[in-house]
């Protein structure tokens, strides 16, 4: 009963990388996790000279380009890695995409979906392998729970439901706080797409409601009601509040997924008590699942009783599992090595790496997929305006 939770990484991990931005995501996440997977880096662009200069010496860089012209004709660079404010991604891959080298896009891919279709225009007018680095899919308890639900576990999938109550230094981010569009956007994006990601569906309608606190000094949301509504049964929420300012006792970050056979429940730790954050926790339950191991399956038609304990990933600790009653299903409690910042982000990239080396047919967060992910957040835009129920065709 092994969980499967790390990215799969390529096979040839000797295809380097040239980074575009020395920014914060590069130093705290792009290059530690990378530096984690053994990836090799060939160079460093960023406007700011200085700034790629540090991170270079941080992360003995050997190359600091001063264009990106220089970057995209570098011979020892097979990928370029764009770390850059959405606003800047469609100039960036005008500028480099003639040079036909694979390319990871931050997220999000534009702030509309205009400029996303242009900018994937242009990318396949060169023939550019392209991803977006929506690096939640990868995040351990979401890739743990995809897994689950993969094997079978957790039954049919009904109900998702994001919880977010946390006190967000939105100051840190100032060029952010002045726009219109913060959470869904910039934030509640990771959600959406990790739902698209672990549902393997599309939703048929949306509705969303935004928000901030009163007297808050910025014209976007940063208080968020979100519902997906599914084929069937399956239904999705949001629900985010950026202003929980009394202390952790009062904070909290689950990201809950529940099927008719079993439930998981991820405790992102990151997003409370931020930047410094608190401790991860995962937790799943199945219906015959008990704490000496999988017991006899519900269904008498299944086979015989299964009798092999199960034997977590030596990759993973676990903490307890109860409760002891022998007509309730067990909880196992899991504690990962790894988090989502920055080992996540090891992900998007393997993938894309994959995709360049022929191992998958595509990226993951392949562009042309981000669009679909991009179509939500704008829907719920566009419910924020009308406030109504906006249909998804």
């Amino acid at each position: 009963m092994n969980l499967h939770y790390h990215p799969v990484l390529p096979q040839n991990r000797g295809l380097a990388i040239a980074l575009c931005g020395a920014g914060g995501i590069v130093n705290d996440a792009h290059l530690p996790a990378y530096r984690k997977a053994g990836f090799k880096i060939a160079g460093i662009y960023d406007r700011r000279r200085e700034a790629a200069e540090r991170t270079a010496a941080r992360f003995e860089i050997p190359r600091v380009y001063e264009s990106l012209e220089q970057l995209a004709a570098d011979s020892h660079a097979d990928l370029i890695d764009v770390a850059v404010p959405a606003t800047e991604n469609l100039g960036i891959v005008e500028s480099v995409a003639a040079a036909g080298k694979p390319m990871l896009l931050q997220k999000p891919l534009a702030e509309d979906l205009d400029t996303a279709r242009r900018t994937i225009e242009v990318l396949d007018r060169h023939r550019v392998i392209a991803a977006v680095n929506q690096q939640m899919r990868w995040e351990p308890g979401v890739r743990a729970t995809r897994d689950l639900l993969d094997q079978g576990h957790l039954g049919d999938l009904f109900n998702i439901a994001v919880l977010v109550f946390v006190d967000t230094p939105w100051h840190l981010w100032g060029w952010l706080m002045k726009k219109p569009t913060i959470d869904v956007l910039y934030h509640s994006i990771h959600y959406l797409d990790s739902i698209r990601f672990l549902t393997g569906q599309e939703p048929q309608s949306i509705f969303c409601d935004g928000a901030t606190r009163p007297g808050y000094d910025t014209p976007g949301e940063t208080r968020l009601t979100l519902h997906l509504r599914f084929a069937g049964e399956l239904r999705a929420t949001i629900l985010t509040n950026h202003h929980a300012a009394y202390g952790l006792e009062g904070q909290q970050a689950e990201f809950r997924v529940e099927g008719t056979e079993g439930a998981a429940i991820r405790k992102m730790g990151l997003l409370m008590n931020y930047p410094c954050g608190v401790a991860d926790a995962f937790r799943f339950t199945f219906r015959n699942l008990t704490p000496s191991g999988i017991g006899p399956p519900r269904d008498p038609t299944m086979g015989a009783p299964a009798s092999v304990r199960p034997t977590p990933a030596t990759s993973m600790m676990p903490l307890r599992s109860g409760p002891t009653d022998s007509a309730m299903p067990a909880w196992v409690n899991l504690q990962f090595p790894e988090t989502w910042f920055p080992d996540a982000f090891v992900g998007p990239m393997s993938s894309l790496m994959r995709a360049v080396s022929g191992e998958i047919e595509r990226p993951e967060t392949d562009v042309h997929d981000n669009l679909n992910t991009l179509r939500l957040v704008f829907a719920a835009y566009e419910s924020i305006r009308a406030r109504q129920v906006v249909s998804l065709p």
